[in-house]
């Protein structure tokens, strides 16, 4: 008799066992069945994407509670107004009498200077407020931007009466400089590089690289000769009648601008100050022999002279600074965005002459 198995082999047509063959065994017999598929895969993706949507909105979660709580310490230390400023302790002291620390760096322009002008109210209003530092690592920037700085310093703060004190960084040239001319008492590092007194206008023509390079010719109507002065589709170069009216109508206007607050804010003679206004620089021992800076120290010796001045003997200093904001991440794209805007009118701004206080040695 036989068992049913006679002749049976592995993948063979006729298995004795259809619903569970045998496993491999010691007579190497081995499974013909494909292996069982796996359950749940679907399932395995739909929570991969459940994890992945969960971590991102704990971030987003996480960051807005930081921006909260930030701005809820601050409030209860009375450091959030509707200026939405906070106060940051950069050396500790009592509450009562503080010195704020103002910060002017990079370039100086409209953007730089409403911020500035945001804390210098705030410190101007605040009773607690006894005095104010300058601190100033910038080679300038912008004339109009440069005197809103000047103008806010020497407007709100003297109405109270707070001494300011200039603490010069690595750089404190040109519009820096000028800015620095609102203290009371300026001090400079010994490696501080200042002074850089004049002003300076860029200019770029692109007629040949329109015609030569692109077989694009620009044309200009206008009435009035000089409406294009300067034009930067236009011939390339100035003409002499074009470069006359640049520096009697933009540059000199400037230049007299810079030396009446130089004379003024350091009490120097106004001759004295012409003839250090050359656009040259001066390294900080330097600028001392001249009249330019009070003192060659570093910053601990601003605070004291702003305590001496303020006549306390302790002071908690602070600095104002913005809130974090998701708000601001937002708006830092945003303003990439507008940085590749080549709509006519952000070409016709580059178009502009730009007139500067500013050292291009930076």
């Amino acid at each position: 008799m036989t068992n049913g198995m006679d002749g049976w082999r592995p993948g063979g047509p006729q298995s004795p066992f259809p619903g569970n063959p045998p496993a491999a065994g010691p007579a190497g017999l081995m499974d013909s069945r494909p292996a069982p598929r796996r359950r749940g895969g679907a399932w395995a993706v739909i929570a991969t994407i459940l994890l992945a949507l969960s971590v991102v909105a704990n971030g987003v979660l996480l960051l807005t509670v930081i921006g909260l709580a930030a701005g809820f310490s601050a409030s209860l230390g009375g450091g959030v107004t509707e200026d939405a400023l906070i106060e940051r302790v950069v050396q500790k002291g009592p509450a009562s009498s503080k010195i704020a620390v103002l910060r002017i760096e990079g370039i100086i322009d409209e953007t730089a200077a409403e911020l500035l002008a945001k804390q210098i109210e705030r410190a101007a209003d605040d009773p607690r407020v006894k005095a104010v530092i300058l601190r100033i690592n910038s080679p300038g920037g912008g004339l109009t931007a440069s005197d809103m700085i000047y103008h806010d310093l020497t407007t709100y703060l003297a109405a109270t009466d707070k001494p300011i004190i200039a603490a010069m960084d690595s750089v404190a040239a040109s519009g820096g400089y000028y800015v620095a001319c609102a203290a009371d008492r300026i001090i400079a590092q010994p490696t501080t590089i200042t002074g850089s007194i004049g002003v300076i206008a860029q200019l770029f023509f692109l007629q040949g690289l329109m015609q030569d390079k692109l077989g694009i010719t620009p044309v200009t109507l206008k009435m009035g000769e000089q409406k294009d002065w300067p034009n930067m589709f236009g011939a390339a170069g100035l003409a002499d009648d074009q470069r006359q009216y640049l520096m009697e109508s933009l540059l000199e206007p400037g230049y007299e601008r810079f030396v009446n607050v130089v004379a003024e804010g350091r009490g120097m003679d106004r001759e004295r100050v012409v003839q250090l206004a050359t656009g040259r620089i001066f390294l900080a021992p330097e600028a001392l022999q001249v009249g330019l800076v009070d003192e060659v120290d570093y910053f601990d010796r601003a605070v004291e002279a702003a305590m001496e001045a303020a006549g306390i003997d302790e002071a908690r200093v602070i600095e104002y600074v913005e809130p974090f904001s998701l708000g601001r991440i937002f708006g830092m794209g945003v303003k990439a965005g507008e940085a590749l805007d080549l709509a006519p009118e952000k070409l016709a701004s580059l178009a502009s002459p730009k007139v500067m206080y500013l050292w291009t040695g930076f």
